[in-house]
């Protein structure tokens, strides 16, 4: 494995590289962009997107274990790190579960993945189901869409939530560089679909409502991005003993090494250098980690786009069925 080298095709698994090859062919004989009138589809109240709408018939019927560990947020709010510092206090934080074996989004993977070919081509759904024991997947639904077996058989849920201005950001630049999604628009058509509640995995603020309103279960914990960045150590403490481990702190300070976004940034399995090599993701445009420091939407946003979103969320944090949110995690929905 090539350490900090992630320039290099020796980084990657050579079946990795066939996985995603066997993707891309998929994808370019199906293609629905992001331009295209079916690319997106409400479904229990989720802008659920194409292909991944094709496997929500089977998603309806998972059955989740009580043994499960589940990440779940909005796209670009930390899933990737969130997986990686489950995985390894999961795993007593042993670096090996991020510097070995299959890539991080193998041993996690994204609970909805499909291609155009649905059940004819990969699916991490079949995956799962074939995996014994308790698993560790992440998905981007809101919990409308996503099994209710998660909250009926106890899985673990950890939801996870970011400054919504520096998911816009992010998700803008997983679009431009994600060759396959055929996104042609510009930073304003990304702030526009976010504040017109028809971005992907949106509306964002009922995504977030949908999982507020689990916050007592006592199965479901809700994290921020900008708490992780703040104390990541009380917040790795308070993961670690919801997922019933009691790690020393020379392991939680190797979690906090090996998860350090500079750290996944340079780690080919962790920032899926694969997909790049496979022409899935340009990462010469961006790399899909791109910018783990909180507030980096300042260097983004016009004034007037920064108005409109204010404006947008003012309005919704508002709303009676997110009461408490924004005391709770008051840095993450800051407006300056």
């Amino acid at each position: 494995m090539a350490q900090n080298g992630h320039d290099t095709k020796e980084a990657v698994d050579d079946a990795q590289l066939k996985y995603n090859a066997a993707n891309k062919e998929a994808y370019r004989t199906g293609t629905v962009g992001y331009h295209h009138p079916d690319y997106i589809k409400p479904y229990k109240g989720c802008n659920t997107h194409f292909p991944f709408y094709l496997v929500q018939p089977d998603v309806d019927i998972f059955q989740a274990r009580p043994e499960d560990t589940v990440i779940c947020g909005f796209p670009k709010s930390g899933s990737s790190r969130l997986s990686a510092i489950a995985g390894m206090i999961l795993n007593d934080g042993d670096s090996s579960f991020l510097q070995s074996g299959p890539n991080l989004d193998q041993k996690a993977p994204f609970f909805e993945f499909c291609t155009p070919l649905n059940e004819k081509g990969p699916r991490s759904i079949d995956m799962l189901n074939k995996q014994p024991g308790g698993r560790l997947y992440f998905t981007h639904l809101a919990f409308t869409a996503a099994p209710q077996s998660l909250l009926t058989n106890k899985a673990k849920v950890i939801y996870h939530i970011r400054n919504p201005k520096d998911v816009m950001i992010t998700l803008y630049y997983h679009f431009i560089s994600r060759i396959l999604s055929n996104f042609h628009g510009d930073l304003n058509e990304m702030v526009d679909a976010f504040t017109e509640d028809r971005i992907v995995y949106g509306p964002y603020f009922d995504h977030l409502a949908s999982y507020w309103k689990l916050r007592n279960e006592p199965n479901v914990l809700i994290v921020s991005f900008e708490h992780l960045s703040e104390n990541f150590q009380e917040t790795a403490k308070q993961i670690s003993s919801f997922l019933g481990k009691d790690l020393t702190q020379e392991q939680l300070r190797n979690v906090e090494h090996e998860t350090s976004f500079q750290q996944m940034k340079a780690n080919a399995r962790t920032n899926r250098y694969d997909k790049h090599i496979a022409g899935i993701y340009d990462h010469n445009i961006s790399p899909f980690l791109r910018c783990g420091v909180p507030g980096g939407w300042r260097e983004h946003l016009t004034p007037a786009m920064n108005a409109k979103v204010n404006a947008w969320i003012t309005k919704n944090l508002a709303r009676p069925d997110l009461e408490g949110l924004a005391e709770r995690f008051a840095s993450t929905f800051t407006l300056h």
